[in-house]
Parts: C-alpha cells; structure tokens; sequence
C-alpha cells in the first residue's frame, strides 16, 4: 500500500462521486415511486443494517490487524456519530434525530467526500472505499427521512442545531483529553489534513473559521428546507 496516492477529484475520486451521486437519485426515487409502506419500511431495515454493518466491520478489520486506536477509531466525529443517529431517525422517524442527522450528516459527511483526509487511507484502496461508503451511507439515510418518508425541518432547527454543536464540541473535548495519546475527534486539538479551503490558519484560529464555515454550510443546507416548509404553510392558509 505505499505507493498508492489518493488525490482529489482525481479519477479515483470523480468515480466514487458520481457512483454516490446516482444512489443517493436512484435509492429514494425507487422508495419513494415504486415501493409500498411495508417494503418502504422493510428497506429501512435493511438501510440501518448496512449502516450498522459497515461501521461494526470496521472495529472488527481494525481489531483483528492490532491496528485499533481508541484515540482515532472510535465513532465519535461527526460523521460516525451521525452513523448512529440517522439510523435512530430512520427507526423512529425522530425529528430531532432527523435534524441532527440533517446537518451534520450533510455538512459533514458532504466534507468529507468532496475533500477527504488521505492521511486517514492507512490502507490503500481498502480503507478510501470505506470512507466513502461510510460517509456516502449518511447521506443516503438523510435522503430517505426527505424524500420517502416526507421529514423536514423545523423553523429553528438550525440554531437548535448550533447550539447542541457547541455543547458536543465541548464534551468530545473533555473526551479527547480523558484518551489523551493524541486525541483529536472532531479535530478540536489539531488541523486534519485535506484540501478543505475552510481550515484557514494553525490552532486555535482555524477553529473559528471551521466553525463560521460549518455555520455557513448548514445555512447554505437549510435554505431549501426552509422555503419547502414556508411554502407548505403558505399553501396550509390559503
């Protein structure tokens, strides 16, 4: 594995794109056209055990070599935590796991894909493909709570959404102090590395941007939910 290369939107990347592209149209499109309650809610099942699946798989890979690091693999970025959440969303249909998955699913999971962190790829073609499905899988679940099963956001989902960040940015700290041996889940201790143009500066100045970047981002996210759920009640008066 030491001399593969990951670059982005390099061939590799565009084929993992485009291949994630066409699941997250085709999927809901067939759920949603094609598919009655029931198997609708027995392809939910099968959504969340694919989910489950793939990050389990990735503890017992890890395991198995001696490679597991409790200061790097355990699911408690963003994008692993929301693994669990929009699992619980599409269970339940909770709509404050649906929000949570929402944006931190989209805004994080969609960072990750369009400007990955090669530096994480410890095993070659191995470890990019699942990056992709992991993060892809996210998004795949959050396109299903909208378009299948019909979930929106709420009017404040977006504040609710930044201050329940804040808090967990505050205990993955303490959690990251508490493994200490490098800990740096949700990269509050040290820049990742990647192309992403939003890591501007060293620590803790990159921090502030990060965070104006992610704000921005979910922002950017909201605005359709936000005049889909207008219009809605715009149409509710009329």
């Amino acid at each position: 594995m030491n001399n593969y290369s990951f670059q982005t939107f390099s061939f590799e990347h565009n084929s993992y794109l485009l291949g994630l592209l066409l699941l997250w149209i085709i999927l809901p499109l067939i759920g949603r056209k094609f598919l009655s309650k029931s198997q609708q809610r027995n392809a939910v099942f099968i959504l969340i055990a694919v989910t489950l699946l793939q990050e389990l798989l990735h503890y017992f890979f890890k395991i198995n070599l001696n490679k597991f690091d409790l200061a790097q693999d355990l699911s408690l970025h963003m994008c692993g935590i929301s693994v669990f959440i929009s699992c619980y969303a599409l269970y339940t249909k909770n709509q404050a796991a649906f929000e949570l998955s929402f944006f931190w699913g989209l805004a994080g999971a969609l960072q990750a894909i369009l400007t990955p962190d090669p530096t994480r790829f410890h095993f070659g073609y191995i470890s990019t493909f699942w990056s992709f499905l992991s993060h892809g899988i996210i998004i795949m679940n959050v396109f299903w709570l909208i378009f299948v099963d019909n979930m929106r956001c709420r009017k404040n989902s977006l504040l609710n959404t930044i201050l329940v960040t804040n808090g967990a940015i505050f205990i993955i700290g303490i959690i990251n102090r508490a493994i200490g041996n490098g800990a740096n889940y949700w990269f509050i201790c040290e820049k990742p590395s990647g192309d992403s143009p939003f890591l501007i500066g060293e620590w803790p100045y990159y921090l502030f941007t990060f965070q104006l970047a992610g704000i921005l981002f979910m922002s950017l996210i909201y605005l359709p939910m936000w005049f889909t759920v207008n219009r809605n009640k715009q149409l509710e008066r009329s």
